[in-house]
């Protein structure tokens, strides 16, 4: 157990190498934009005072006293806009008839535009967007459920400083953004995506009641019920059309409750996925939709039918301001949208084009001035604004200040002749000033840490070089580990304490160069020692050691050229929209070169055998086809086809990428709730489902069962026995449900609708508990002189014949062990039961046929494995983890996900919950094991390409003609327990293995978004990549852990039972 306690020791040092090294290249990789903080004000030299033409206001005169803003969250442009050649039902499609009907008998009073969102498209960094005109980070999007309080200029603020009162009612995302800005607020938790009418209803209870009370200025209301109903069912579902309806009137009901000095807006924060989704950058989730209606005239530019302009969200808030007369926020990078300033009584723009264009010229220069002093004042924080550009800008701003003055001048002096076309040359000298800075600031806002970014390069090239360094002295077969390693050790602490105080308390400085240097020289000393590790050191390398074949190896130099192209691949974005194709190629070319080598020693094996026969034989046997069926090159042909067709299969599974264009999204992806106007396809489905599932359970306990590990009592067994047929009972009924209409779940008592994954969780908390407390499968029989009658039908002939033996026998006979040999082997498999149970709950009934493919595959990998490994051609360990590794990865993919944020299935964190968490810690754990599902369930499978050839296969006999089980010296994994150190050598070396190809992957997705940090897919493909790679590789890295840990504790188990087993 100390040697044991000593590698788990080594491997945490390891990780913790690379963590260090993830997180400092994240801190400056993902970093937060340079924050201004200072607040617009009234006082400013560029307002005129002629501008508020007598009326109330700063900068502008104020149209209007009151704004009401409903924020219907995703709300698709698709769901607002009236398609009059639409002559199919579709659910989300013409269901807001109200925007339709004020369009079109109020041309002049309302508007709706295309409302572009920026990336990422999840809710919290929309809001900031939308409050403040300014621009989220990337890393923002990982505080989506954990607000903070905003502290920049917002418009939000600044209608409190002017002394007006906010009522707020909807989503409690706003109540940790503006915590105490509301004289009233109606908070709902808004997480719970299952829930499609909390939030609503508690909004639509008291938002007319509240406007009639005519006490506010602002009235704000948040609705969540569209959003939940994609998330949950996506926009075809006849619940979408319900939504929509419900907002249709919801609409109607605030206009008519609307006075001459309101405006109204009712926006979409973004739009969603044709599966419901959002979070990242397609046209579907940007593209939401901007209505603004008023009693009163709105605009002199008439509504053009089937022809919508398209304006960004950061137009938002210099537009709300200025139509409420209060200052533009001091950040913002939006343009006022110009042809709301068209119109204004009191200057009498309705019968004058030249008034129309200068009123919306005076707004687009006061937005142009509050842009040019927040770049003034970036200056001062910040050197990323090409200085260069700046001054162009500032040259084309000067020329239209002095064009317009001149206008005026010449206005006044030779009346209008041509002045309508010159205010539109000004005023398109102020829209492209506004556009080029919004465009040169997006370059630039995000400042990238270069020295912070390659310190994590090198602390990972580091991490890389003592994972192989670890796995040189797995060979090392003393009875302690090198001294070298204490050295490495020491050094490495050294170089990690430096390198994390450089990057997270120092920053940039000159220090920062020491610290690379310093790395530098690390890493070349640990190169050294690699190198260095030879036969003529004191060092003693096991040249009977199997488990690890050389170079020579075929499979072994493919799986080292599969890790560095999934290394290089990183490179390209092509390769990585693709990766679920390049995977699936790379395990499927895997796959068969483990098959063919085998393939190659079979018919070696048996020309050698033939030709043996042939000499003894005189006279030639008719042909028999079931001989050459039987065949055992013709069994491991046929085993191979079957091994690639499930692989292939897996491919169904997959979840489309925006760019993946010929993807079409597989009906198993879809919930079954969406099914129901498909009664014979989603009946189709889910007895399928079923049947994968029974298969799944049989197949687990057919191999317990064969392995003789299903007899007795103990803990592990009564749950193959009874727990997992009961969970699996649970899982299948709570997929049933889930496949009832809306309304009829929705109407269940929550104790109903989670009473079923809740049995599941406890069942599989008590299958864990119990392998945790005795992982032995074993059965003893005491072959004793005790009666044993079997049969009462011959009772008497039963007795005299025991009674006979046992007078005749003078010893003991020995007893009868179940399941000693593979005690190991069965332990894992029932560790493997329950992963396969809790994440086939979490992923759903849809992808319970992939779970299925994963045992599968699993299966007839370890038989190949274990074929070559009778034929006395064990495959290396360094192959069959990699072949394991690149299976995760493929099965991420089928498993519904892909490294962008819009995939990640939030549903998932509500499996057996009602939604409203006091903590966000088991939502995020239950995401998580659904996202990486596939890599969980791979490490608690690794074992067996270590166990599974002593356990002696299943197929062994039919391919490789030889079964070890027959020889009588066989012991199975037995002689694991007889070879401590073995074990845990082989153990250790196994992670270390695991470590480094996904340490490979991790400084492939690292290096890429380092070299691609200014590329134009860097936020779409590159930093969603590292991402999910970093999670990634603390999933193998924790799993590998807890596993190394429990084969600990089953060898701990074993060693305890054989000394009661001896004393007895």
């Amino acid at each position: 157990m100390a040697l044991g306690l000593k590698y788990v020791c080594l491997l945490l040092f390891l990780i913790s190498i690379y963590v260090i090294g993830i997180f400092i290249f994240a801190k400056g990789f993902l970093l937060k934009r340079v924050v201004i903080e200072k607040n617009s004000t009234c006082a400013v030299d560029f307002a005129h005072q002629s501008d508020l033409h007598g009326g109330a206001g700063c900068w502008m005169h104020g149209r209007y006293k009151r704004a009401i803003i409903i924020v219907i969250d995703a709300m698709k442009f698709d769901f607002m806009r009236y398609d009059n050649e639409s002559h199919q039902e579709i659910p989300y499609k013409n269901k807001m008839t109200v925007i339709n009907h004020l369009l079109t008998i109020k041309p002049l009073n309302a508007k709706l535009y295309k409302f572009m969102a920026d990336p990422p498209t999840t809710t919290l960094q929309r809001l900031k967007g939308l409050t403040t005109g300014s621009l989220p980070t990337f890393v923002d999007a990982g505080a989506n459920f954990a607000s903070s309080e905003i502290t920049e200029d917002n418009f939000i603020d600044q209608l409190i400083k002017q002394g007006k009162v906010i009522k707020f009612m909807g989503d409690d995302t706003w109540m940790g953004l503006y915590p105490a800005r509301f004289r009233k607020a109606f908070p709902f938790p808004s997480f719970n995506v299952k829930d499609l009418h909390t939030v609503d209803n508690g909004i639509l209870d008291n938002l007319v009641p509240q406007l009639r009370m005519r006490d506010w200025d602002i009235t704000i209301a948040h609705f969540l019920g569209v959003d939940h109903c994609g998330h949950r069912y996506g926009p075809d579902h006849p619940a979408m059309a319900e939504k929509l309806s419900q907002m249709n009137d919801m609409i109607k009901n605030v206009t008519k409750e609307m006075d001459s000095d309101t405006v109204l807006f009712v926006l979409g924060d973004h739009g969603m996925t044709r599966t419901g989704d959002h979070g990242g950058d397609s046209q579907d989730e940007l593209e939401a939709g901007l209505f603004i209606y008023s009693p009163d005239q709105l605009t002199s530019v008439p509504n053009t039918p089937d022809q919508y302009k398209s304006v960004s969200q950061k137009d938002f808030v210099p537009t709300i301001s200025l139509l409420l007369g209060i200052p533009i926020p001091f950040s913002n990078l939006g343009q006022v949208i110009t042809d709301l300033f068209t119109y204004c009584s009191s200057w009498k723009t309705g019968s004058s084009p030249i008034k129309q264009s200068f009123h919306s010229v005076k707004a687009l220069r006061l937005n142009a001035h509050q842009i040019n002093m927040y770049l003034q004042e970036y200056f001062q924080h910040s050197s990323d604004f090409p200085i260069q550009m700046y001054y162009q800008l500032k040259s084309v701003l000067d020329t239209a200040e002095m064009e317009l003055n001149s206008l005026l001048t010449v206005l006044v002096r030779d009346g209008d002749h041509n002045m309508e076309e010159k205010l539109k040359n000004v005023k398109d000298k102020y829209i492209y000033y506004i556009d080029e800075v919004r465009r040169t600031a997006e370059g630039v806002w995000a400042k990238f840490d270069i020295m912070s970014m390659c310190t994590g390069v090198l602390t990972l090239c580091l991490a890389l070089c003592v994972n192989v360094y670890f796995i040189k002295i797995s060979f090392w077969w003393k009875k302690d580990v090198p001294s070298t390693v204490v050295i490495v050790f020491l050094v490495s602490l050294v170089y990690l304490a430096f390198a994390m105080f450089q990057s997270f308390f120092i920053g940039e400085s000159k220090s920062a160069i020491m610290v690379f240097v310093m790395g530098n020289f690390l890493v070349f000393g640990v190169a050294l020692l690699i190198f260095n590790f030879k036969d003529n050191n004191p060092v003693i390398l096991n040249k009977r050691e199997n488990f690890c074949i050389g170079f020579e190896s075929t499979e072994f130099l493919f799986a080292v050229v599969v890790a560095f192209f999934m290394f290089v691949t990183y490179f390209s974005n092509s390769y990585v929209v693709y990766d679920d194709s390049v995977c699936l190629y790379l395990l499927q070319s895997m796959s068969w070169i483990l098959s063919l080598s085998t393939l190659k020693h079979i018919l070696c094996q048996f020309e050698t055998s033939a030709e043996s026969k042939i000499k003894k034989q005189k006279t030639p046997k008719n042909f028999d086809i079931m001989r050459v069926l039987t065949h055992p090159a013709l069994v491991l042909i046929f085993l191979t086809l079957a091994w690639s067709l499930f692989l292939r299969l897996s491919s169904t599974f997959r979840v489309c990428r925006e760019e993946q264009h010929q993807c079409e999204l597989s009906i198993f992806l879809q919930p079954l709730g969406n099914l129901n106007d498909q009664e014979s396809l989603k009946n189709m489905r889910y007895f399928f489902t079923l049947i994968c599932l029974f298969l799944m359970v049989c197949l687990l306990r057919k191999v317990m069962k064969d392995f003789g590990n299903l007899n007795g009592s103990s803990p592990p067994v009564m749950g193959m026995s009874y727990l997992l047929p009961a969970s699996a009972l649970f899982c299948a009924l709570h997929w049933a449900l889930q496949g009832l209409p809306q309304k009829s779940l929705d109407n269940l008592p929550l104790w109903q609708q989670v009473f079923l994954p809740r049995a599941v969780y406890v069942l599989v908390a008590v299958f864990l508990v119990l392998i945790l407390y005795d992982p032995l499968c074993i059965y003893v029989v005491l072959r004793s002189r005790k009666l044993m009658v079997e049969n009462d039908k011959e009772l008497i002939p039963n007795i005299y014949h025991q009674l006979k033996e046992n007078l005749g026998e003078k010893e003991e006979k020995p007893p009868l062990v179940y399941g000693l040999a593979t005690s190991f082997t069965a332990a894992v498999v029932a560790m493997v039961t329950v992963a396969m149970v809790l994440l086939g709950l979490l992923l759903g009934d849809g992808l319970m046929p992939s779970l299925l493919l994963v045992i599968l595959s699993v299966f007839f990998c370890l038989e190949v494995i274990a074929i070559k490994d009778t034929l006395n051609q064990p495959v290396s360990l360094w192959t069959s983890v990699v072949y394991i590794s690149v299976l995760a990865s493929v099965f991420f993919y089928a498993t519904g996900h892909q490294t962008t944020i819009s995939s990640i299935r939030w549903e998932s964190a509500f499996v057996g919950l009602h939604g409203d968490f006091s903590s966000n810690i088991l939502p995020a754990i239950l995401i998580h094991l659904n996202t990486f599902a596939s890599y969980v369930l791979a490490i608690i499978i690794c074992p067996l390409i270590m166990l599974w050839p002593k356990a002696g296969g299943f197929l062994t006999k039919s391919v490789a003609g030889v079964n070890r089980k027959e020889n009588t010296d066989w012991i199975g994994d037995f002689c694991f327990h007889d070879d401590k150190k073995t074990f845990r050598m082989l153990m250790f070396r196994m992670c270390l293995y695991s470590f480094a190809f996904q340490g490979i992957k991790v400084l492939g997705s690292v290096l890429a978004a380092l070299l691609h940090r200014r590329h134009l897919m860097v936020w779409k493909i590159f930093a969603p990549r590292f991402v999910f790679e970093a999670m990634t590789t603390f999933t193998v890295f924790s799993m590998s852990i807890l596993m190394f840990m429990f084969m600990l504790r089953i060898d701990l188990a074993l060693t305890k039972w054989v000394k009661n087993f001896q004393r007895k």
